[in-house]
């Protein structure tokens, strides 16, 4: 299995187009053609977790995050994100990143954190097309004509081919009859008419809709398996949502707890004793909104949505004033809220390589702790 092959695995899954824009995902160090040993996956890049990729001979690293969000002008020996690098170049380690587009998924980061609290009827707390800096059209609406003949197997095509989805349902299509009329040129092959002549055909207008990120495969797959030398095919950009992808999740608690009750949750099903709690009300809480990562600055989405707590990390002082006077926040640490992106990232590549050369990192560390760890 080559580096490329393991992209793939995770394009598959982890939409590379679905990112906020600009932000480095995939493969960032390396080379495409090496032929992988073992993969380390780990929730960051660091130089302990290198260090591990080496000793357990891992030629791979897969992580959520990737070295760095702006391009780096030098590498000098010394710095900290110039060592890593340079340790990943001099043992032929490669290193792939899935960032935001893990994020921005649904079953990604915040899905797999919300899991932790086994809340139900969850969805998006904020959709995708209101989310600024994510610049990308989820689904494109395709319309194929054909002869009748051929309708069901245009239609599997589309299907088998990540077409006629739509949430829980596939094979999803409307049809209508029409007649179509065409003249053959003179350097035409006609599968139907003949050249020079006006040719009346009775047809099906199929249409469905298709994500993005499948869009050009699936129209060459319709046109390998169409009757027509010039088969019709129209495309529209759709502003419509599939309700797959957004930041962030809200949903619900199976039973009502207080605040403490919650927080004592969160350091049990999160491992950490290092929550920040800002809270100006003694509501219960019901109904939560989750974000992995950076989501302080999404709190009124939460507040908005009915959530009674948000949790999330990195707030500031003046967002803690501020929000805690409408809604319970709990601010856990970056890494403490996102290293189940770690953990999902083992699972899917155990799950679709099927060896054991998937290694989950024993060294990437939250590198805050509680006066306790000390």
């Amino acid at each position: 299995m080559l580096v490329n092959d393991v992209l793939k695995i995770l394009n598959k899954r982890i939409i590379p187009s679905i990112k906020w824009k600009d932000d480095p995902v995939g493969l960032l160090v390396g080379n495409k053609s090496s032929e992988v040993r073992s993969i380390l996956v780990s929730l960051n890049p660091t130089i302990d977790v290198v260090e591990e990729a080496v000793e357990k001979k891992c030629n791979l690293i897969v992580t959520h995050h990737p070295l760095f969000k702006n391009p780096l002008k030098k590498l000098i020996h010394g710095e900290y994100y110039s060592d890593i690098i340079s340790m990943m170049i001099k043992n032929d380690i490669s290193f792939i990143a899935c960032h935001t587009n893990y994020d921005l998924l649904d079953g990604g980061v915040s899905h797999l954190l919300a899991g932790k609290f086994n809340l139900k009827n969850i969805k998006p707390l904020i959709p995708l097309n209101e989310i600024s800096g994510v610049e990308v059209t989820e689904l494109f609406k395709i319309v194929v004509y054909v002869p009748s003949e051929f309708e069901d197997q245009i239609k599997e095509t589309i299907s088998s081919n990540g077409g006629a989805s739509i949430g829980n349902y596939d094979h999803v299509f409307f049809q209508t009859k029409g007649e179509s009329n065409f003249r053959p040129g003179k350097n035409s092959s006609p599968f139907i008419g003949t050249k020079g002549v006006i040719e009346r055909v009775n047809e099906i207008k199929i249409e469905t809709v298709v994500p993005s990120w499948k869009l050009n495969e699936l129209i060459e797959k319709v046109k390998s398996v169409h009757p027509y030398e010039e088969p019709v095919i129209d495309i529209f950009k759709l502003e419509n949502l599939s309700g797959n992808f957004g930041l962030g999740v809200i949903g619900d608690l199976e039973y009502e707890l207080s605040l403490k009750e919650f927080a004592q949750n969160t350091e049990k099903y999160l491992n950490t004793k290092t929550l920040r709690i800002a809270s100006t009300t003694s509501k219960k809480i019901k109904k939560v909104a989750v974000c992995g990562g950076n989501g302080s600055s999404y709190w009124k989405h939460a507040y908005m949505a009915g959530a009674d707590l948000y949790l999330t990390s990195e707030f500031g002082h003046h967002l803690y004033q501020e929000a805690s006077k409408y809604i319970h926040i709990i601010d856990a640490t970056h890494h403490a809220t996102e290293i189940v992106a770690s953990n999902g990232l083992f699972d899917y590549l155990s799950n679709e390589i099927l060896d054991n050369r998937i290694i989950l990192s024993e060294v990437d560390k939250d590198p805050v702790i509680s006066v306790d760890e000390i």
